[in-house]
């Protein structure tokens, strides 16, 4: 089956048709897109109506013959870097309350950081725009 791959921050470019079967994985599109494209692995996203595909098949997805995906290409190769934010300062002081060395301490707070930099990545649009419609509806 056929599926097409269109890159979104990339003005001018052709969609992409790439031949596949429906246990090809994600990661396996990825590579094929780095080899075609000179893009590494590890600035790809791949996105689907809105949500971001990780592990899994492309039956996993229920992309089916002529689904047109996403491409996102980060220029970010860096792992997150800790920041001094009022957030990043109240779990530095919380975790010091539970964790004596600081190393271990610091460790903690940039997986902390990097896990919910991952969560976020995960939501879809409709997650966000239901998240922020659920917030105006609060009473204060």
């Amino acid at each position: 089956m056929f599926i097409y791959i269109k890159q979104l921050n990339s003005p001018g470019t052709n969609e992409i048709q790439l031949d596949v079967s429906p246990l090809d994985t994600i990661q396996e599109i990825k590579s094929r897109l780095a080899q075609q494209l000179n893009i590494p692995v590890n600035q790809q996203k791949l996105v689907l109506k809105g949500k971001p595909l990780h592990d899994g098949s492309i039956c996993d997805y229920q992309i089916s013959d002529g689904s047109k995906l996403h491409l996102m290409v980060s220029s970010q190769t860096t792992p997150v870097k800790s920041t001094n934010n009022a957030f990043t300062n109240e779990l530095r002081l919380l975790a010091s309350k539970w964790i004596e060395n600081p190393n271990e301490r610091e460790a903690f707070v940039i997986a902390f950081q990097t896990e919910m930099k991952n969560t976020v990545d995960r939501l879809s649009l409709d997650d966000i725009e239901k998240l922020c419609a659920d917030r105006l509806n609060q009473t204060v």
